[in-house]
């Protein structure tokens, strides 16, 4: 849209009131006149690239806020995605956490169970070694040598079932068994290496085998009670008499 200009419009008007102007005046407004037409021309022009250059920003704004618009989408999602999986993983968590205690309860009531159970067995084979023991000292050899083999076989994982071993070997030697003795002995070794009556029986063998007239057998086991175990009992017994005698 052309605008009159107000210096155009007063040349004009002078021309028409002052038909006597010179020529100069009149080629003047004809000037402003072409220099109005110019103007106009110009400004629509202008007009015309501010339009183009705001609907141009009007669409990268549209454009920008469209991309802004997806993006705070997609991370709103992604935000929803790790929620997600932090609420299924402090989920997982407290079931977890669940089971480890129900695990923690029933492992301290086995162990509860299995400390009184082993308590109770250890009661049960402390009393019935002492019965047998008590049979063994009476001279009742045969109900000793039972009481001893049903501890072996009821407490075997029990120091005393192991040592019961050993005791049935003594019934057998004090029934001047020296034949079943000897292998009593021999077996108590094998079976418990490290039992409190290797050193016992060691010396046993060896008055076995001096009934045997094993003088040899004899000199070897009591060499050996010497060299492993020098500061037990027995093992003085056969320093100070190298043919020990009596019972142990």
């Amino acid at each position: 849209m052309k605008k009159t200009f107000p210096i155009a419009r007063t040349a004009l008007v002078v021309s028409i009131l002052l038909p006597g102007c010179s020529s100069v005046t009149v080629l003047r407004t004809q000037e402003l006149i072409v220099l109005r037409d110019s103007l106009g021309v110009q400004m629509d022009s202008l007009q015309k690239k501010t339009g183009e250059e705001q609907a141009t920003q009007s669409e990268m704004l549209r454009l920008i806020r469209a991309d802004l618009q997806v993006r705070f989408s997609d991370l709103e999602k992604r935000i929803a995605d790790l929620d997600n999986r932090l609420n299924e993983n402090q989920y997982r968590l407290s079931k977890i956490d669940e089971k480890t205690g129900q695990f923690q309860k029933t492992l301290e009531e086995k162990l509860n169970a299995d400390s009184a159970q082993l308590g109770s067995k250890k009661a049960e084979v402390e009393k019935m070694f002492q019965i047998a023991s008590g049979d063994f000292n009476a001279g009742r050899f045969d109900i000793a040598i039972g009481g001893f083999k049903d501890i072996m076989v009821r407490f075997s994982d029990f120091p005393k079932g192991q040592e019961a071993e050993y005791w049935v070997a003594e019934c057998l030697y004090a029934q001047k068994n020296q034949a079943e003795a000897e292998k009593g002995y021999l077996q108590y070794i094998k079976d418990s290496p490290q039992g409190n009556k290797v050193c016992a029986s060691l010396y046993k063998l060896g008055l076995c085998y001096e009934k045997f007239d094993k003088k040899k057998s004899k000199d070897l086991v009591w060499k050996k009670l010497v060299d492993q175990f020098p500061d037990s009992d027995e093992a003085k017994i056969v320093n100070a008499d190298g043919k020990a005698t009596g019972k142990k």
